[in-house]
């Protein structure tokens, strides 16, 4: 059909008819759509039907006076899916489409389609439309757009706007239809699908800023950007050189915005700071009754702070302070209007403030912005803030805590502990798989060089009925000085597992490293010719006294020469020899003494006072209780008219079980944890051992299906990973493979093609951790094909030199420890290859810690979209076996709590052009609708993996949201501490306390 032909074709014509017609010619032009929009994988369509249906929809698309709207609406209502077909030549319509969408979503009311059609299901498929086309500016880039017919429906034949534009320059009228349509959009699923492809589009602009393939636009090009912005976005391009918009600017708040903000959209900062804008400003008015709306608002705000772009911090603090706003607001709401989803939509926004903190955590060095974040913290424990005005001030241990609800206190005391222990720490030196310490009493003992250190050599005690700290009081024999008192605790609270090593300085640490030990200062040596010598003869009574006359009384007593007889004389003739013999031994005696101490050393050592040496020994337990104030007389009462312990409790680590209850808590994970199963499906398969087999090799799948897996996470090794692996049998231990074992292993790496079922969890896993979450995804295989491939593992050992998949993946390092053997290590081939004995693993008489909901989604590649209909969903079911499903009486059960037809199912089809359709199946619920990924949405190939990733934590967030029997990873560890307590409790006097901490520890003879 020639171009005169179908200009003057009467079906195109709107006045070759009354009015009457105008019904019939939208149905006819709407059964074409979806013929069309039928059309199958690698069916092939003749060009002439091709060519004649896309000037059908090209003349029905004309935006002018004589527009016929019940054609235009007929064609919208009846392509939703259009762009995903891979239809040949079908993106020259896409001016015309953009300029349709331009009257049809920015528009309030839409009183001109109203007569014709329900105005919601208009705009619902105008956004499906929508979402096809946004990926098209940044993929086709700089390539032009044909212009079809030109000038044959304009008035003026010089018109400028039938001329070619490229792809870029469409990008500000499409951002300005999105925000244009959430502005005037009341319905909440069509609402939904508009913040989902928010997120998509500022998250492939910021990842195609990110590798440096912006494109620089000269200037003529940047004119071209120009005519769409602000006055001349209603324009239409394909209206025959109009230059009037379309609609009033009453009806065009996308211009009203962009006059607001004035931000220049073509950046990936711009369009992040419009969306938070935007997001933030309704989340407080519009939205906040909302409930589904306001989890799509905060799961998008979540996704825009992961966003990798440079913005200003006080549009971050307005995002956070936004967030703190709404949680104000619902907990403020009557009591009459709280119930469990009011509850959810708080615990909601609880989350979304972690992750903006952990994602930014420089924000809390405001003092404005950690005051405001602190005050909804208390407000979420206690249920009412300290400062309710500038004059009140009411303290928190006046308060009595009456919170909206425990769900609400839960998510409150976890954004506490997220920013008192996680930002800033994350990833720790055990890296992202663990946020606690890889150090437990086993390492410690394996570790020390004291061989007579044994697991009841620690001290338990706990604080506050929520914190364990197990004591070591020897020293390791490391690094450590010896000569300081040393401990080295473990402390198990509600956030994970931490290591202490401390040694108690009494100088500073410079002065510690130069100083071995301690020597005191030495005594100056004596000087004797210091000084003027005097010889002076001591007299008893002053020479003035001989002076004195002496009186008769004086006289009275005879001298002793008168009174002397011969005999006295003989007598004292006598006593004066033996006098002056005296004399002369006291004086050789002196003499003799004064040679000895001449000849003796200065200082004497044995009269010199010296002060004590050093103590060697120390209670360290009882000085760091003691030192931080734990241990007092007080702490060991229990509190008046309170069913609490006391603050300070000790722990009976002889008493049988102990060491498994320790264990058990270990178990306990310190985030949710959610697993993703991988399958590829390839065209015409419809049995799971056909789709199982895809993974056997990479030549059997499509390179971009293994760039998408590399793009989730970071390979690891099963055997060595602290993290959750995908089954709780391999999950959480640092107890994985001793030092040969270890190297054994890394040897065996097949040099076989063995595919993507590497990452079946049995010897490596996908994995992916953030601050606040982790993610194993898993590409389940047939079990023989495993058997083999590890047998011959085993029988070969050659090297990985010649590995063709992935190899700069599985030569990847280990990101954690590598320990000791693992109480799984005993079971052989075929019991680690069956789902069926997956659960067995777990030692005999061990229950399975109580997880919660299972949370699993199912990612499918499908070669033919058709075949989504064919997926086994039911026969997978078995394949993808978490051990999160067993019962604790139960362990080798592998009922799931989970029908299969409730299993989130993630289909992704890859299109001829590069972008990538997806179609989400599975999320039921009061929460049918998870963001960013949405039914009919095409994604570009940089940001498939993000979203992939963030709409499975999205829907596993929202599972466990609307699960009765979830408990917070902290609440179900503080529930096992408390546990603990209650069974393994010192019931000691308080003397009997006292008492203990100076005595040794008792050492038993008991093999580990």
């Amino acid at each position: 059909m020639s171009t005169d032909t179908a200009a003057s074709n009467p079906m195109f014509d709107a006045g070759e008819f009354s009015d009457n017609y105008e019904a019939g010619r939208a149905e006819a032009c709407g059964t074409l759509c979806r013929i069309f929009c039928s059309k199958k994988t690698g069916e092939d369509i003749l060009p002439a039907y091709l060519s004649r249906f896309y000037m059908l929809l090209i003349q029905g698309l004309q935006i002018a006076d004589s527009v016929c709207h019940p054609v235009l609406a007929s064609i919208i209502l009846n392509s939703p899916a259009l762009f995903c077909c891979d239809l040949k030549g079908i993106d020259v319509l896409v001016p015309y489409f953009i300029s349709a969408l331009e009257t049809i979503l920015p528009d309030r009311e839409l009183s001109k389609f109203k007569s014709y059609v329900n105005p919601t299901e208009l705009r619902r498929a105008s956004i499906n439309i929508l979402l096809s086309l946004l990926p098209l500016p940044h993929h086709f880039g700089m390539i032009k757009s044909e212009v079809v017919l030109e000038g044959k429906f304009s008035n003026d034949d010089s018109s400028a706007y039938d001329k070619p534009v490229t792809f870029l320059s469409l990008k500000l009228r499409l951002v300005n239809i999105l925000i244009g349509a959430l502005q005037t959009e009341t319905d909440p699923n069509n609402t939904q699908m508009i913040l989902g492809a928010m997120l998509n589009i500022v998250q492939d602009s910021a990842l195609l800023e990110a590798i440096g393939c912006q494109m620089e636009t000269n200037g003529g090009e940047n004119n071209i950007l120009k005519s769409h912005s602000r006055t001349n976005s209603g324009i239409s391009t394909a209206s025959g050189g109009s230059t009037e918009p379309t609609t009033p600017d009453s009806e065009r708040p996308a211009q009203a915005l962009l006059r607001d903000y004035a931000l220049h959209t073509d950046t990936a900062a711009g369009l992040l700071i419009r969306s938070i804008h935007l997001v933030t400003q309704r989340l407080n008015t519009q939205w906040r009754q909302e409930m589904s709306i306001s989890l799509a608002a905060l799961e998008l705000l979540s996704g825009l702070a992961k966003v990798k772009v440079g913005v200003d911090p006080s549009d971050r603090k307005r995002a956070i302070s936004s967030v703190c706003c709404y949680i104000v607001y619902q907990c403020s709401r009557p009591a009459p209007l709280h119930s469990r989803d009011l509850h959810s939509m708080i615990v909601a926004a609880f989350q979304c403030l972690c992750v903006w903190l952990t994602e930014h955590p420089d924000m809390l060095d405001e003092k404005d912005c950690l005051k405001e974040v602190l005050e909804i913290v208390e407000l979420g424990i206690s249920g009412s803030k300290s400062r309710n005005s500038e004059q009140e001030v009411k303290y928190k241990g006046d308060k009595e805590p009456n919170p909206a609800s425990m769900r609400v206190k839960d998510a409150a005391e976890a954004t506490l502990t997220c920013i008192m222990q996680i930002l800033g720490a994350f990833p720790s030196p055990s890296g992202p798989a663990s946020p606690c310490s890889l150090v437990n009493e086993i390492t410690l003992i394996k570790y020390s060089r004291l061989p007579s250190i044994n697991k009841y050599s620690f001290r338990y005690f706990v604080l506050d009925n929520s914190v364990i700290l197990a004591m070591l009081e020897q020293p390791l024999g490391n690094e450590q000085n010896d000569f300081f008192p040393s401990v080295t605790i473990l402390i198990r609270g509600m956030s994970g597992r931490h290591a202490w090593a401390q040694q108690l300085c009494l100088l500073p640490r410079g002065a510690k490293a130069n100083q071995k030990m301690f020597v005191p200062e030495p005594r100056p040596p004596p000087r004797n010719d210091v000084g003027l010598k005097y010889s002076v003869k001591h007299r008893p009574f002053p020479e003035e006294v001989d002076k004195i006359p002496f009186v008769k009384a004086d006289l009275s007593i005879p001298d002793l020469h008168e009174i002397v007889t011969e005999e006295l004389e003989e007598r004292h003739e006598k006593l004066r020899n033996g006098m002056e013999q005296q004399v002369l031994y006291e004086k050789s005696i002196e003499q003799q003494m004064e040679e000895e101490w001449r000849k003796k050393s200065f200082p004497d050592p044995i009269t010199e006072c010296e002060p004590p040496p050093p103590a060697q020994e120390f209670q360290t337990a009882r000085l760091f209780l003691s030192h931080f104030g734990f241990l007092s007389l007080e702490a060991l009462k229990e509190p008046a008219n309170s069913r609490l312990p006391p603050h300070l409790i000790a722990l009976d680590s002889s008493l049988p079980g102990f060491f498994d209850d320790i264990g058990y808590l270990d178990l306990l994970p310190c985030r949710p944890f959610d697993t993703v199963f991988i399958f590829y499906m390839k065209a015409g398969q419809k049995t799971s051992q056909e789709i199982l087999k895809n993974a056997e090799s990479s030549k059997s799948v499509q390179p971009h299906f293994l760039e998408f897996l590399l793009s989730l996470g970071w390979s690891v090794d099963v055997g060595k990973h602290p993290g959750w692996a995908g089954h709780v049998s391999t999950s959480w231990s640092i107890n994985s493979f001793c030092d040969d074992e270890g190297t054994e292993q890394d040897e065996i790496i097949s040099s076989e093609d063995i595919g993507a079922s590497i990452f079946n969890g049995q010897r490596k896993v996908l994995y992916y951790a953030d601050a606040l979450t982790e993610i194993a995804f898993v590409v389940p295989s047939p079990l023989e094909s495993l058997t083999d491939s590890l047998e011959s593992n085993v029988s070969d050992q050659e090297s990985d030199s010649n590995m063709d998949l992935l190899p700069g993946v599985i030569k990847q390092p280990a990101l954690t420890l590598e320990l000791f053997p693992n109480h799984t290590d005993n079971l052989n081939s075929s019991q680690r290859l069956s789902p069926t004995s997956r659960s067995k693993r777990l030692p005999q008489g061990r229950a399975v810690p109580p997880m919660g909901p299972e949370t699993k989604v199912y990612v499918v590649w499908v070669e033919r979209y058709d075949d989504i209909e064919n997926f086994p969903l039911s026969d997978l079911g078995s394949e993808t076996s978490t051990g999160v499903e067993t019962t604790a009486n139960s362990s080798t059960s592998l009922r799931s709590s989970t029908p299969e037809k409730e299993v989130p199912v993630i289909f992704i089809h890859p299109l001829n052009t590069g972008l990538f359709r997806v179609k989400v199946q599975g999320v039921t619920g009061k929460f049918n609708m998870v963001i960013p990924l949405v039914d009919g949405m095409i994604v570009s190939r940089r940001a498939l993996g993000f979203l992939v990733r963030q709409t499975v934590i999205n829907i596993c967030r929202r599972k466990r949201l609307e699960s009765d029997s979830y408990n917070p990873p902290h609440v179900r560890r503080k529930q096992k501490i408390a546990d603990i307590v209650n069974k393994y409790k010192n019931k000691q006097l308080e003397p009997e306390f006292y008492t203990s901490l100076f005595q040794e520890v008792g050492l038993k003879n008991c093999n580990l």
